[in-house]
């Protein structure tokens, strides 16, 4: 489990996105899958006092007190496992994972044949996990199950561990070259009533709505998160696709990771400022920073990391949380001796929301004219019809102060992708740029050419980000000035 190790620690969870997480992370460690089947009969005992109150999640933390402000627990009837988070503001973590959930005691220690773990995740470093392998232990009593009001109440305690690592990020040695590991001690837990949502349908965000947004309704503007992918030329069908955001040394990043019903897992953690372009996988250890894809078989192997391929990135929005990509890898285990098994995922893609509710963003628009900033004093979008079938969204932006205005218009239907500017609309399909020097003095100076770039574009929220640049002339060809608009950049709405 050396190198598996050694990439799982590297993950600093943040608060959000965290309460369908720890079914992947358990996942990873290559457990043998549990049967499928629902929860069956009431479970329902008489409450004890546990030491929370209704709807709490409480710990101690190395004798520190853990108050939880965000509970959350879901049941998978795939592979019949539940998972039960506390979140505290400042980012601590406590997730508990228990196969076969029911009344009864249940051993928190995971191994290679047991979904069962603990995992608590620090404001600060790696996580801790009961890894049976390294001294990780832990014990779990489900009091109360009660399948009608969906609730459950219970106590735990367990010991966590996570492998030392020096101030490079490099594993910490013994004198025989093994792993050194480090503990943290987690008593006096107990959650009290706490409800849980049942996931049947896999559709990849554990809320059980088949949408893919998280939202625990259908979203009908929006498509549902998808992955695909063929693994040796057979294809990887996920029942679990999570985004993660975690901060590795200061490092903002974002992991993708789908699970099929083997507990294979397939990871690719991409730095979040890297933007819509096409990126080569070449680093096969990464010390949670990089530019990597993961793959696990699920059978117990060990993890096998991107030494070749690529990643293009087809839309990707920090303000909307739209990711969409494709890509390939072949991957091998980089601390193998001799040469590594190889395998080899081809035909990938995926396509994710990880920003829930994103709606209320401040409207963004900046450009330089001549290499000049241009910032406008007022900024409105409208929609307006053109034709009998077409309606164009136009940005109209002015600068009182200078006199000047500055206007983007495209169809309503435009997608994500590059595209020619013209100087005019014709047909309705055009982009079109138009700049006015002075207004109510001089003509429109329009895109002749130009590009305009939709990086994101949310139906359900109407948010539209996008950069463009084009050099206007006056289209009836009277004023000879040319305009060069450059580093054009815009976030608006559409009401």
């Amino acid at each position: 489990m050396f190198a598996l190790i050694t990439y799982a620690n590297y993950l600093l969870m943040k608060r959000k996105h965290l309460l369908n997480w720890m079914l992947v992370a358990l996942l990873a460690f290559g457990f043998n899958a549990c049967d499928s089947e629902p929860l069956e009969g009431q479970f329902v005992q008489e409450e004890q006092g546990n030491g929370a109150e209704d709807g709490q999640f409480v710990a101690s933390v190395g004798g520190g007190d853990f108050i939880a402000e965000i509970v959350n627990a879901t049941y998978f009837t795939t592979p019949n496992i539940m998972v039960i988070n506390g979140v505290k503001s400042n980012g601590e973590v406590i997730t508990l994972s228990i196969g076969t959930p029911d009344v009864g005691t249940f051993s928190l220690t995971a191994t290679s044949t047991s979904p069962n773990s603990g995992t608590y995740f620090p404001t600060e470093g790696a996580f801790y996990y009961t890894d049976g392998l390294n001294g990780g232990t832990g014990q779990l009593d489900i009091t109360s199950l009660d399948q009608d009001a969906q609730t459950v109440s219970g106590t735990f305690a367990f010991l966590g561990v996570r492998q030392q690592l020096d101030a490079n990020g490099d594993p910490v040695l013994d004198g025989s070259g093994n792993p050194l590991y480090e503990s943290r001690t987690i008593s006096d837990g107990a959650f009290n009533t706490i409800p849980y949502e049942v996931n049947t349908t896999g559709d990849g965000d554990g809320d059980g709505d088949g949408d893919g947004d998280g939202d625990g309704g259908d979203d009908p503007t929006d498509p549902a998160d998808s992955f695909f992918a063929n693994v040796d030329g057979d294809e990887f069908v996920d029942i679990e696709l999570v985004v993660n955001e975690t901060t590795v040394g200061g490092i903002d990043m974002l992991n993708v990771i789908a699970t099929r019903a083997n507990n294979g897992t397939i990871r690719i953690d991409i730095p979040r400022d890297l933007g819509v372009g096409t990126y080569e996988f070449n680093t096969p250890i990464s010390d949670g920073t990089d530019l990597i894809a993961i793959y696990t078989d699920g059978d117990g192997g060990e993890s096998m990391t991107s030494f070749t391929g690529s990643i293009t990135i087809t839309e990707f929005s920090a303000i909307t949380g739209k990711l969409a990509a494709t890509f390939n890898f072949q991957g091998s285990d980089p601390l193998q001796d001799p040469a590594p098994l190889i395998v080899d995922v081809t035909n990938g893609e995926f396509n994710v929301d990880f920003v829930p509710d994103s709606g209320g963003v401040d409207t963004v628009f900046m450009a330089d004219i001549d290499d000049v900033a241009y910032t406008p004093t007022s900024v409105e979008v409208t929609e307006e019809p053109f034709g009998d079938s077409v309606t164009l969204i136009t940005i109209t932006t002015i600068n009182e102060d200078e006199n000047r205005s500055l206007t983007i218009s495209f169809p309503n239907d435009i997608a994500v992708g590059t595209y020619d500017m013209s100087p005019t609309f014709e047909v309705g399909d055009e982009k079109v740029g138009r700049y006015n020097p002075d207004i109510g003095n001089t003509g429109l100076f329009s895109s002749n050419p130009g590009t305009l770039t939709i990086s994101s574009y949310e139906l359900s929220s109407g948010i539209i980000e996008g950069t463009f640049s084009f050099t206007a002339q006056d289209a009836t060809g009277i004023d000879p000035t040319i305009y060069e608009i450059t580093n054009g950049t815009f976030v608006v709405t559409v009401q």
